[in-house]
């Protein structure tokens, strides 16, 4: 719980430190907090869509076939996803 912590202070005191936030995402994801970890890149997806190459929604994508395309974290990521992308 260090890193994630650790990163949380970083987003606290930056709240646009998306470096920071996306490796939030990859610690949470890699506790089984699929929810959380999702949320973390649609955030950085909804501030700065182009970031880094577009790496959240390309990582978000990758979640999503490891959770699965059935995973109920996976359907209301998507949801939200399609809801950002298509406004």
């Amino acid at each position: 719980a260090g890193a994630i912590e650790s990163l949380k202070a970083r987003l606290a005191a930056d709240p646009h430190d998306h470096a920071a936030r996306y490796d939030l995402a990859t610690a949470l994801n890699a506790k089984g907090e699929r929810e959380a970890a999702a949320e973390a890149l649609l955030t950085i997806i909804r501030e700065q869509p182009g970031w880094n190459q577009d790496a959240a929604r390309l990582q978000l994508l990758k979640f999503f076939e490891a959770w699965g395309f059935d995973d109920a974290a996976t359907m209301a990521a998507r949801r939200k996803l399609s809801a950002l992308l298509f406004r």
